[in-house]
């Protein structure tokens, strides 16, 4: 669902698709005269289409290599229409305004509990969720960010920042035995969340690293996210298909993977699961990306995207270059 989310986001754009200049396609109609007028003037079997019928001509004419799709009079009109396309300018999405906030916040809410220390995927659920942050982290350069712990309780491990550096060394440290009191209780971080969020003036991202959550939790989260602009990113921190096996006999306590689906429901969030690639992190990462609040202005000048077909037309032109390519005229 996640892939098919993303391609129907990336095609959603091409709705704007337009022309910023489409009087330059009325080119084709004087080049077309002109190259229709130079192919009737080389025509050497004209004055025998007169003289015999069309049939003989054809049975009598030895056939060059003008027919090839490649011939100087094809490769002419495939040149003509790119630049005639190049020329109209297409478009389908403006250019970044000068105006965009880079000051939005990310707060991590990292699950510490005991049972992300269970191993349906290796080593832990907890480092392996650390190892992603990292890897978000280092995606994200210096943007602001800050990184929450909870479990039966929620502290702020780091306040706003742009030291990724510094993140990943207090996040390195973080185990259940680390926090004060056991437990789950993921609600704990909303008033620290709001509190961090208060730094910056314009909407943020929560993401929520776990691998469950109980639907009384999920209620506070709910109210949060109809008062406040922010997005809710889950990260659910298990192996889905081990979790569904779990069965009697089994220490394993399953990825709640509805709950957090549930979760994601009520906030108008989205779920993301964990990977063994890093497709996981570029997803978040563009989601992140995407709420990012951008000034609307409606001056913003729309991106010409045709200048990349210049590069075809110069190997087009190559042919031009091979031999007895122009006698063929």
């Amino acid at each position: 669902m996640n892939y098919l989310s993303d391609l129907l986001s990336e095609l959603g754009t091409l709705q704007h698709f337009h022309l910023l200049r489409p009087y330059w396609l009325l080119l084709i109609i004087p080049v077309y005269f002109i190259l229709n007028t130079f192919s009737t003037r080389d025509d050497t079997l004209s004055i025998w289409r007169n003289l015999m019928s069309t049939e003989m001509v054809e049975c009598l004419t030895v056939k060059g290599n003008s027919t090839n799709f490649f011939s100087p009079i094809r490769v002419t009109w495939l040149i003509v229409f790119l630049v005639c396309v190049v020329l109209s300018g297409p478009s389908w999405q403006q250019k970044s305004s000068p105006f965009t906030q880079d000051d939005s916040v990310l707060v991590i809410a990292i699950d510490v509990s005991q049972t992300m220390l269970q191993s349906d995927i290796q080593p832990s659920r907890l480092l392996r969720a650390k190892q992603k942050i990292v890897e978000l982290l280092s995606i994200r350069g210096d943007a602001n960010t800050a990184l929450i712990a909870f479990s039966g309780s929620a502290h702020i491990v780091m306040p706003v920042t742009n030291d990724a550096e510094m993140i990943t060394h207090f996040l390195d440290s973080l185990t259940p035995n680390v926090m004060p009191k056991s437990g789950k209780s993921p609600d704990q971080i909303l008033p620290l969340v709001k509190e961090l969020f208060s730094a910056s003036t314009v909407p943020g991202t929560l993401l929520f690293i776990g691998d469950g959550i109980n639907k009384e939790s999920s209620e506070p989260f709910s109210r949060f996210f109809e008062v406040h602009p922010h997005q809710l990113i889950v990260w659910a921190i298990g192996d889905v298909n081990r979790s569904s096996f779990a069965g009697k006999g089994s220490t394993l306590i399953p990825l709640q993977q509805e709950q957090l689906a549930f979760l994601a429901n009520v906030t108008n969030g989205l779920v993301v699961n964990i990977s063994h690639d890093k497709q996981d992190v570029e997803r978040v990462s563009r989601y992140i990306k995407n709420h990012l609040t951008i000034v609307d202005d409606e001056s913003r000048p729309w991106h010409d995207a045709g200048y990349p077909l210049v590069f075809i037309m110069s190997l087009l032109f190559l042919f031009w270059f091979r031999k007895g390519w122009t006698l063929q005229w």
